[in-house]
């Protein structure tokens, strides 16, 4: 019988660290706080967020986009230790919004679907599908389309798979912003299946840093959520204005950015 003492991840001094941690031991001793789980991300160097303090530097996203945190979630999942610790938790909430808001029962052994979006979502989806015991795959990136206002609009495609009427299909994301991927994956799924898709009516992230707590008239829950704001550019950015200087590529600049060594 494994070691089931309830023990705290903050203990846990350097990134090194994490290495060791077993998936197994996390399977009953209930899920992480917030603080053990910012604790991972920080660790990691995958999250951060400004103290408000206007002399301290901000980030400028590869979008061009400027924010006051940000937040690397395939940091974490390319140790696979802690990609299925962050499914076990994911689980975790998953099961207790079926249970408190009385959600249709899931049905478990491969009868229903786990559907991710490509690609940081794949990893995360397919360990979360196995918790669930449900099928799993994930779409894949489409075309950039340009609409008429001339915005880009980023598509994903579904073809590999036939889902049935009466499969549950349940969406999971490692981050959501906006709904903008959930909405591409969903249209896929959708475009790609002949007959009607009951999509399960909750969705999932691991992280949630968005203003949007529904999809389609169902609940986004996430692990973690952060409240995080961006600005389109630096005209209208808050920080700027105030003198915060503005940092790109985060990680290459993260001793710069938090004053600490990376």
């Amino acid at each position: 019988m494994r070691n089931e003492r309830r023990f705290s991840l903050t203990e846990i001094g350097q990134a090194s660290g994490l290495r060791w941690l077993d998936p197994r031991d996390f399977e009953n001793r209930g899920p992480l706080t917030d603080a053990e789980f910012d604790h991972i991300f920080d660790l990691k160097q995958a999250r951060w967020l400004h103290s408000g303090d206007p002399k301290n530097p901000h980030v400028e996203l590869t979008s061009g986009k400027h924010s006051n945190g940000f937040v690397s979630v395939p940091l974490i999942l390319v140790d696979p230790n802690l990609c299925e610790i962050m499914a076990i938790q994911a689980e975790y909430v998953i099961r207790k919004a079926m249970k408190d808001l009385g959600l249709p029962a899931w049905e478990m052994g491969n009868k229903n679907w786990v559907i991710g979006s490509d690609h940081a979502g794949a990893t995360f989806s397919q360990r979360v599908a196995a918790r669930l015991q449900a099928k799993h795959d994930f779409t894949e990136k489409g075309y950039d389309k340009k609409l008429a206002d001339g915005t880009i609009e980023k598509t994903q495609i579904w073809t590999r798979h036939t889902i049935e009427p009466d499969e549950f299909v349940l969406q999971a994301e490692e981050l959501v912003t906006t709904t903008a991927t959930m909405i591409a994956v969903r249209r896929a799924i959708r475009a790609g299946t002949l007959k009607p898709v009951n999509f399960y009516p909750l969705n999932v992230t691991l992280v949630h840093r968005s203003t949007q707590t529904e999809f389609e008239g169902s609940p986004i829950i996430g692990v973690r959520h952060y409240d995080i704001e961006t600005w389109d550019s630096a005209e209208v950015c808050p920080l700027c204005k105030q003198g915060s200087k503005a940092i790109k590529s985060p990680k290459k600049h993260w001793a710069e950015l938090t004053g600490k060594a990376a």
